[in-house]
């Protein structure tokens, strides 16, 4: 079981690596910025508090790297005319850039990784990836 735990969390943190390196390489962006405006995909406009909470960090926090990511041109921000107190942050057409540039290159690099693992391996290590998710989002519920 402890080595278990050992490759777990080796993987997690090989895992955030590989992600700060296509990051900074293809956009700019770093882990937590890309996490904050992730959800932004294909979402529309949604309000601070929700990305904030999307990328584990506090409002504040998310407060001041939004600010940096809108005057690089990334995300725009506006109050929600429904509520004043609100925050609406898009992402814009050069934010959608980055951060596709930043999940294609991530895609490759594991399909080049994953390439040297024969198909009935990987499909096994897909189920049991899954299965590892699914197990850390229940007790997180």
């Amino acid at each position: 079981m402890e080595e278990l735990a050992r490759a777990a969390d080796a993987l997690y943190y090989a895992m955030r690596r590989a992600r700060s390196v296509a990051g900074r390489e293809d956009s700019g962006l770093s882990p937590a910025q890309l996490a904050l405006i992730a959800p932004l995909a294909g979402e529309g406009e949604l309000p601070v508090g929700r990305l904030a909470a999307a990328a584990d960090v506090s409002v504040p926090t998310a407060t001041r790297m939004l600010q940096q990511l809108e005057s690089k041109g990334s995300v725009t921000r506006r109050r929600s005319p429904e509520d004043e107190r609100r925050v609406l942050v898009g992402l814009t057409d050069d934010g959608a850039r980055r951060l596709d540039a930043v999940r294609t290159r991530l895609h490759k690099r594991q399909l080049s990784l994953l390439a040297g693992f024969p198909p009935a391996e990987r499909a096994r290590l897909a189920g049991q990836l899954h299965r590892l998710a699914e197990a850390i989002t229940a007790l997180d519920a």
